[in-house]
């Protein structure tokens, strides 16, 4: 429940202000909890424990039997004494008897809360999964984003080259009129913004394909032309790790604590009260041969002291099977620190390009008015100028890349901590 309620109140990266119509990391997390196929076992789980926990607890109501039989015997018990006026009647040898048998458990020394426990722990067990299973679904939801995130951008960029190439056609025209420039140059920069057009529909059918993969995942639509916000993480490196299979492995010990303990309550005595009412001939009395009422009431005690160590064995390979248990915890930690140890190094690395990405660019737009400024005097062809303009933006392009995969690299070492 406490995780529950982390993932749903407390995601701290997000702005407080957010449009409307903008989609951020946030809203497809909680749709991806809202509307995810397996919390709906969430309840069939805690029917089915219910209906077994009920059963666990009929062994403390009667156990009510009810029997008939008639036999036909060989031989039957005879008195061969006489005695002087007294008659004794040997039973009959067909006999008819109908009972009415009734159990009830009084002690069990705790075997019956024991079975409860470990059908508590198991449907613990099954909860938790669905959290795992839903949590692991979050690494994808990642990629899909900041991919989408990406080609917004990019066609973002590819729009303000495309505007920008229309305004320098205004100006290039006068020079084609002054003779500065030939119609060709004119072409040569028309070509190009065909291109770009190309390019545009090329990442918004990819980016549509995407938003397709995303709606799936959070269960709900996405309109193609949603505006995807840029999450701000509140963001530090911490060895902590709060993953939901940490719980699972805990639960999955207090599971073999349960059974152990089963295994331990078997051995030790049990006391039962039974009844019986019956009909028959011939009844208690086995020298009357006549149908007769009868009841017995009772007693039992149980108790099997001795099992040739099964039970001590049994107890021994849950103790195994819990060692296993923390090895796999282990391990499953290792892997973890290994995965986050490898988004550092991407956040880093990208932090370093993006330092480079900076200087590139300034480079790259000086480089493109000296190139324009070339091409208004003649001095150089509208092609070479295409490439200048062309390598400023695909310049801003990294930059933008760079920035996202940093994004993209948090987010994912955040995912893989379960700090998220």
């Amino acid at each position: 429940m406490i995780y529950w309620l982390v993932i749903i109140f407390t995601i701290p990266f997000i702005a407080i202000a957010q449009d409307s119509d903008t989609l951020y990391l946030e809203n497809c997390y909680k749709l991806l909890y809202k509307n995810w196929p397996t919390l709906k076992n969430d309840t069939l789980y805690e029917q089915s424990s219910d209906y077994r926990t009920k059963n666990i607890n009929s062994t403390y109501l009667p156990q009510i039997g009810i029997n008939a039989q008639t036999t036909y015997q060989s031989d039957v018990t005879q008195i061969n004494i006489s005695f002087p006026g007294i008659k004794i009647d040997s039973p009959s040898k067909d006999q008819y008897k109908a009972t009415l048998d009734v159990n009830q458990l009084i002690f069990d020394a705790g075997l019956t809360q024991s079975r409860k426990k470990l059908e508590n722990a198991n449907l613990l067990i099954d909860k938790q999964k669905i959290i795992i299973d839903i949590n692991s679904k979050k690494e994808q939801i990642n990629f899909l984003f900041f991919n989408i995130l990406l080609l917004q951008e990019t066609e973002n960029l590819q729009n303000a080259l495309r505007t920008k190439i229309q305004e320098k056609l205004v100006v290039l025209q006068s020079c084609v009129t002054n003779g500065i420039l030939t119609e060709s140059d004119i072409f040569t920069l028309q070509a190009e913004l065909l291109k770009i057009d190309q390019q545009i529909s090329e990442v918004r059918i990819s980016q549509e394909g995407l938003i397709t993969s995303l709606s799936i995942f959070t269960g709900q639509e996405i309109p193609k032309g949603s505006k995807f916000g840029y999450p701000s993480p509140s963001f530090s490196f911490t060895d902590n790790v709060l993953r939901p299979e940490l719980e699972l492995f805990n639960l999955n010990k207090l599971q073999l604590d349960a059974s152990e303990n089963i295994s331990k309550k078997t051995l030790l005595p049990k006391l039962y009260g039974f009844g019986q009412a019956g009909y028959g001939s011939p009844g208690l009395n086995m020298l009357s041969n006549d149908f007769q009422k009868f009841y017995i009431v009772g007693a039992k005690l149980s108790w099997s002291p001795w099992d040739w160590n099964q039970c001590s064995r049994d107890r021994k390979i849950l103790e195994i099977q819990k060692e296993i248990i923390s090895n796999q915890q282990d391990a499953f930690i290792k892997n973890v620190n290994v995965q986050s140890e490898n988004e550092i190094t991407t956040i880093k690395k990208m932090e370093e390009l993006i330092l480079k990405d900076e200087e590139i660019i300034k480079l790259r737009e000086k480089i493109t008015m000296v190139s324009f400024s070339k091409l208004t005097n003649g001095t150089i062809r509208s092609s070479d100028y295409i490439d200048d303009i062309t390598a400023e933006n695909q310049a801003k392009i990294e930059m933008k890349k760079h920035q996202i995969q940093i994004l993209f690299a948090k987010f994912n070492y955040m995912v893989i901590k379960g700090l998220i």
